[in-house]
């Protein structure tokens, strides 16, 4: 038998991969590969699939001849006719077609293109989509020693590109999207506290400086992302904090604590705030989007003119993915 090294050389483009021998899925459209204008040696088989929300192409390329092999594959899919590679007289140009495979001796071959990051396209949006695909392959035959016999060039059975020249053919694909349902799945987004000046402690904790009037702050998370809005203000003996979150996001707990001094807010002796020491804390047991704290003052604290105030909240949000049936 011919001694064949196998090596496959898989194109760098962002969203592509290439897998062999891959299981096919629903959605499939199916046409024959045709080498040398007259020999049905294989079929090319394209569907998709949603994974993670997003869109995949997959197509396959199967020779159903065992005497076939293929040895190069080249595959172009566009949204548009034109964005095929072309020469100017029209006839496709298969060594520029953005995903590869060379240097193949198989009867199988896959690529994966991730739809989503090539073209922004997505289920439900993209339903009824037309792509156009153009499989193109390098196949060679063996005798019964494994010797070549024959080479020729096949395409995946479609419209000619031109009536004339090249008999290269493309076909179309139309996106299905299958009936999808939400699946989310809460989890824990860290702290986030109402922004101010640091405490002198090692962590990025924070507090808020009052000095009357309305007082309006952002809560950051994670010491980096602004999640909402915060309000203080003062009405008598009373202060009041109101915190509206930003959409997605969600309080699982809030602490608060009221000072006339930084060192009359719970820390640890490096400086780290005692959340779990805070005088006011509320917990959630539904996803709360706003919610107002009214922290009744003693009597140092209602005749200060300047509080400290430290606003801490445990947050956190949802994880959803869409499941096709």
């Amino acid at each position: 038998m011919l001694s064949l090294l196998l090596v496959l050389v898989i194109s760098s483009l962002a969203g592509f991969m290439i897998v062999a021998g891959s299981d096919s899925n629903s959605n499939v459209v199916v046409v024959p590969l045709i080498a040398g204008q007259y020999y049905v040696v294989g079929e090319v088989a394209v569907w998709t699939e949603v994974v993670d929300s997003s869109l995949y192409l997959h197509v396959r390329y199967s020779i159903n001849d065992t005497d076939w092999y293929l040895t190069e594959a080249h595959l172009a899919v566009a949204t548009s006719l034109s964005d095929i590679p072309k020469t100017k007289t029209g006839n496709p140009i298969p060594g520029r077609f953005p995903y590869k495979a060379e240097y193949l001796w198989d009867q199988s071959v896959e690529f994966t293109i991730n739809l989503t990051d090539v073209f922004g396209l997505a289920c439900p949006d993209s339903n009824e989509t037309m792509l156009y695909v153009a499989a193109h392959a390098v196949v060679a035959k063996v005798d019964e020693y494994g010797n070549i016999v024959q080479r020729e060039t096949a395409w995946g059975q479609g419209t000619r590109f031109t009536s004339r020249g090249n008999w290269g053919m493309y076909f179309t694909y139309t996106i299905i999207c299958e009936e999808c349902e939400e699946y989310c799945e809460r989890v824990g987004a860290g702290s986030a506290w109402a922004y101010g000046n640091p405490f002198p402690g090692a962590s990025w904790a924070m507090y808020v400086v009052y000095e009357g009037g309305t007082h309006e702050t952002d809560l950051i998370l994670g010491q980096h992302y602004d999640i909402g809005d915060v309000t203080i203000w003062r009405e008598g003996d009373y202060l009041y904090v109101s915190i509206v979150m930003s959409s997605g996001y969600y309080p699982s707990v809030i602490h608060i604590h009221v000072a006339t001094d930084l060192s009359g807010i719970p820390q640890t002796p490096s400086g780290n705030p005692k959340v779990g020491n805070f005088e006011y804390k509320v917990e959630f047991t539904e996803d709360v989007s706003e919610h107002t704290a009214m922290i009744q003052l003693d009597y140092a604290e209602s005749m200060a003119s300047t509080l400290y105030v430290a606003i801490h909240a445990s947050i956190y949000t949802y994880n959803c993915t869409c499941v096709c049936n």
